[in-house]
């Protein structure tokens, strides 16, 4: 996050402007957006004010262009480093999201005039108003493509991989020669990569890094890793399963599980090259496209601090986590986070 207010861009100052008029508009209450600096080392978008009467309530505002599922979960994370309550401002919010942003606790307003806030006396809850006009994604960065993501999650686990020849990258990454060159490309332009002396470079700004990449592999990388869905009679038969007996690992809830020891998971998530068909007899799996079992294919090809139990790397179990948008994993992540991811930042 780490925005100063004076880097707002234009598009981001005309989304306060509309999402300000249309939420006067639907609720007739007073709103004033202003720049302020919420703590000493921490700069969000600023402050939104809401007054009725003789009352106030002030909100901490992060600004999101799109919002997705897993965007909402990691903005709802970052309320636990603030005094202030946190708003989410958009564009436009779809009635599942706006549901879902009401169950995690996420308070929102949008350019169409949808918007929730919980702060006895004052609730507003407004859902299924349209955007004046169709709104196109704009495409990702290729460093949030698909290769770009397998780079940039090998880079992000392997930071002095930075330095490497772009021809070991690639290899490392299986992705072309041009395109490390391409990613490269972006992450200076996006401020992630310093140049220094001697040909060197670093990687900088890795935790606002990171969420980027956690943001974009649910949608861009994780639906082409599946490989099949399965069923099993027994909710807990993973419990007694080395894993790694099976040339697999965990990840998403059943890795967080074994990591926190305070998740009951509801759904499996194995990552393996194929079916371990071994584990499938064993356990009396059965096919099914709507089975809590997953199976997704690695795309990494590195070890790390959790191959050894069998686990898939700390961000991936997170970011698995928020995706699912439950307020449980959200929560698990936040512990994931905390004691595994939060330590990248302070290595910049």
């Amino acid at each position: 996050m780490n925005k100063r207010p004076d880097t707002m861009t234009p598009e981001t100052k005309d989304l306060f402007d509309k999402v300000v008029e249309m939420f006067e508009r639907t609720t007739g209450l007073k709103i004033t957006f202003q720049y302020e600096l919420l703590d000493e080392t921490r700069y969000f978008d600023g402050l939104v004010r809401i007054e009725h009467q003789d009352m106030q309530w002030t909100f901490a505002v992060e600004a999101k262009i799109r919002v997705t599922r897993t965007t909402a979960a990691l903005v709802k994370a970052e309320q636990s480093k603030l005094q202030e309550e946190l708003m989410l401002i958009t564009q436009y919010v779809t009635p599942p999201i706006a549901d879902q942003m009401r169950e995690i606790g996420l308070f929102f307003m949008d350019a169409a005039g949808n918007a929730y806030i919980n702060k006895p006396p004052l609730y507003v809850f407004i859902k299924g108003n349209k955007p004046a006009r169709n709104l196109k994604a704009a495409a990702p960065r290729r460093l949030l493509k698909t290769a770009g993501l397998k780079i940039v999650f090998t880079l992000l686990n392997n930071p002095n991989m930075v330095d490497q020849p772009y021809r070991e990258i690639a290899a490392a990454t299986d992705t072309a020669l041009g395109t490390v060159g391409w990613i490269f490309w972006d992450l200076e332009e996006m401020g992630f990569l310093l140049k220094m002396g001697n040909r060197k470079r670093k990687m900088i700004d890795i935790l606002p890094l990171m969420k980027k990449w956690a943001e974009a592999y649910p949608h861009q990388l994780r639906p082409k890793l599946l490989i099949e869905r399965f069923k099993a009679d027994d909710p807990r038969w993973w419990e007694t399963v080395d894993i790694i007996d099976y040339g697999a690992c965990w990840g998403g809830e059943v890795a967080a599980a074994k990591l926190t020891k305070r998740l009951k998971p509801g759904k499996v998530t194995i990552y393996a090259n194929e079916p371990p068909g071994k584990l499938i007899i064993e356990k009396k799996l059965r096919k099914a496209t709507d089975g809590n079992i997953e199976i997704l294919k690695p795309f990494w090809k590195f070890d790390h601090k959790l191959t050894d139990q069998g686990i898939v790397p700390p961000l991936l179990v997170y970011t698995d986590l928020m995706a699912t948008s439950d307020a449980r994993n959200i929560e698990t992540a936040g512990i994931i986070y905390d004691k595994y991811l939060a330590q990248l930042g302070r290595q910049d």
